[in-house]
């Protein structure tokens, strides 16, 4: 099951606030590469964060056995996607269909195996403790074993209680399907919060629980971690690091804003 994880840079910021276009792109991404999707894309425009910098789109698909997720900071010039899929995909398809549609000049791709420990993961992408300064946030990866029976309602209710658990803030219900795999179905669900989300994947024939929490925030990862720690006997985590460039987005943003108010210079009088 591969798992690649894009953080994209210096974007187009009209692209990156345009539902057509991250409606497109996730179709786009499961048709191109082959992937199974179950659903229509989910989108959610977030516009009343804190900080002007971080409103944008969250937006995913479930695939047979993963997802797509997509979630942009047009302000930033920077967007954070996640496509996990239990198949193969070619990285340089995806990568081209973000540059193509959102004309990013930089990013940095993750790729990891979620059945194993992977042991090709580099130290600069584990997470050790991150700095406000120069990272976005924590994305926890886990894997829970030998689960009988795990059912639409646990899933439904774990994710509906999370958000609230870790202090973050939703701005989705939960979603929760069977994926059209008979062969080998799963059970997944996504429920975003702020510019970010969770998802839950259950392999029905392994009976193996994969989990992911993305923050666009920093937050005390142990308390998720305990969480399913105590849902489930046996458990294992990874913990990465996001936005490892987004000090540069920081600074560049006192620029931009320089530079959109520039033409208030040449209408006062010498």
């Amino acid at each position: 099951m591969l798992h690649v994880m894009i953080d994209a840079y210096q974007g187009n910021e009209t692209r990156l606030d345009d539902l057509k276009a991250v409606n497109s792109v996730l179709n786009e991404i499961s048709h191109t590469l082959g992937m199974q999707a179950c659903m229509p894309p989910f989108l959610v425009p977030y516009y009343y964060a804190r900080e002007a910098e971080d409103d944008g789109i969250s937006a995913f698909v479930i695939l047979a056995g993963g997802h797509v997720t997509i979630h942009t900071f047009p302000r930033r010039g920077c967007m954070f996607v996640d496509v996990m899929y239990d198949g193969y995909f070619d990285t340089k398809k995806l990568m081209k269909i973000l540059k193509d549609n959102f004309l990013c000049a930089e990013e940095k791709i993750v790729r990891t195996e979620r059945r194993f420990s992977d042991p090709m993961l580099s130290k600069d992408t584990i997470w050790n403790g991150g700095e406000a300064a120069h990272d976005f946030g924590p994305h926890i990866i886990g894997r829970a074993d030998n689960l009988e029976g795990l059912t639409f309602e646990r899933i439904f209710d774990m994710l509906d209680e999370l958000p609230q658990k870790i202090n973050m803030l939703p701005i989705s219900r939960p979603y929760v399907i069977k994926t059209c795999a008979e062969s080998f179905p799963y059970i997944s669900g996504v429920v975003l919060i702020a510019q970010s989300h969770i998802a839950f994947h259950y392999s029905v024939k392994e009976k193996t629980l994969f989990c992911d929490l993305f923050s666009c925030s920093f937050y005390k990862s142990e308390i998720f971690i305990e969480y399913l720690n105590r849902q489930f006997d046996e458990t294992e985590f990874l913990t990465l690091i996001r936005g490892s460039k987004h000090d540069k987005q920081i600074t560049d943003k006192y620029e931009r804003r320089a530079m959109l108010g520039d033409w208030a210079n040449y209408t006062k009088e010498k």
